[in-house]
């Protein structure tokens, strides 16, 4: 298998081994160590698709791929991630503030075929409303490290992580950290452009961020862990997390904004990076206020419920115990849309710049969501039959029960 790995050192082979160090290079004796200490243990503490996860000193974690060809290439892509990352962090001055994200080491790769993955351990556990709250610290900490992937780099671009579910993110009392980069992917800013503004090509778009249209890691974060948050804390505590994290997230557009605007006159596209800057800063601005109105808590909580739709729809060929309510879906894309032209029409009587562009693009991004009015009638075969008359309540009705 060929990667294109660059490290600190390029990969080179020794007798048992071929050696990819990332932030680190790795010898003989301490390979031995490694596989010994894999061999000792009688069970890993974390186990995925491609390989199992074992403690290696005090901030280390070895992970060693299955008995597998596949999982073997695998553990390899995931090493090539993080070295990616690595570079992405040199590229940047080395100084980001990921917080406690995974750092890649070293891997290696026996003769026998099995490969080897070392990285930092990353501090703390998935959110929990009763055991590990989210709080303004570690969510502050969390949208920190989204920021800086979203913000990209010249060579690389935007880092997307695409798999930000629950257990991919860590929190401690006051630090975030990501781990799992296996599906790490660099999209330049101009050929997202392209691909997704002037081609149109955005298929079911559950990524989809409501200012630039392009993929967004925070986007991920939303429909996936910070809903799964939301939906399973009481109430009163959602209402009180989800207040505090749209403020947070007013921080995160002012600092795209102003990062559009550094990008635009060496884009391809500079008129329509422009326009992203000013939707960015439009949306700050719009979740700045010391008090947010209920339409605006509404607005955002109804596009995480409909990307959460997109994205339950989308894994129901690969992922049948999954509940859902096609028309359901259906309906309340048009419930949206229905909305969000209200508010529109109120916000040009008003003359209100920022509210006009915040529901321009709320209704934009729901009609990116056509695919939700023409979900495959598979769904209804006889599997789907027996759960689809089953109906989420909806985040907005958990936030806004009185709207």
């Amino acid at each position: 298998m060929q990667i294109s790995f660059q490290g600190i050192i390029p990969p080179y082979k020794i007798s048992k081994a071929k050696i990819y160090p990332i932030q680190k290079d790795v010898s003989v004796s301490e390979i031995n160590n490694i596989c010994n200490a894999v061999l000792k243990h009688s069970e890993s503490f974390g186990e995925g698709v491609n390989g199992q996860a074992y403690c290696y000193g005090r901030d280390l974690v070895v992970k060693k791929s299955k008995a597998d060809a596949l999982c073997h290439n695998n553990i390899m892509t995931e090493a090539e991630k993080l070295d990616i990352l690595y570079e992405f962090t040199k590229e940047r001055g080395g100084n980001l503030n990921l917080a406690n994200t995974q750092r890649g080491i070293a891997a290696f790769k026996l003769n026998n075929g099995d490969s080897y993955l070392i990285s930092s351990f990353v501090k703390g556990r998935k959110a929990d409303p009763h055991t590990n709250p989210l709080n303004i610290k570690n969510l502050t900490s969390l949208v920190s490290i989204i920021t800086e992937l979203d913000k990209g780099s010249d060579k690389y671009g935007r880092l997307m992580v695409y798999d930000l579910n629950s257990g991919n993110i860590h929190f401690t009392k006051d630090k975030a950290g990501i781990l799992d980069f296996e599906h790490l992917k660099g999209e330049k800013l101009d050929e997202s452009i392209k691909k997704v503004i002037i081609d149109k090509d955005y298929g079911s778009g559950v990524h989809t961020s409501d200012t630039s249209f392009l993929d967004s890691n925070l986007r991920s974060f939303e429909f996936s862990a910070l809903y799964d948050y939301l939906t399973g804390a009481p109430a009163k505590i959602s209402r009180k997390i989800f207040n505090e994290y749209l403020h947070i997230k007013s921080s995160y557009h002012k600092m795209m904004a102003e990062n559009l605007k550094m990008r635009a006159n060496n884009s391809l596209y500079p008129e329509i990076v422009d326009e992203i800057a000013k939707s960015e800063l439009a949306h700050s601005n719009i979740l700045s206020g010391k008090k947010l109105s209920k339409d605006i808590i509404k607005s955002e909580a109804m596009k995480i419920q409909m990307a959460h739709f997109m994205f339950i729809s989308s894994r129901h060929c690969n992922a049948p115990h999954i509940r859902f309510n096609p028309l359901q879906i259906s309906q309340y894309r048009q419930k949206g849309l229905a909305y969000f032209n209200e508010k529109l029409t109120e916000s040009l009587k008003s003359g209100d710049y920022d509210k006009i562009t915040y529901y321009t693009d709320c209704i934009t991004v729901f009609n990116k969501w056509t695919m939700a009015d023409n979900l495959p009638q598979t769904m209804l075969d006889s599997q789907r039959k027996r759960i689809s008359v089953f109906k989420s309540v909806t985040l907005d009705k958990i936030l806004c029960p009185d709207s």
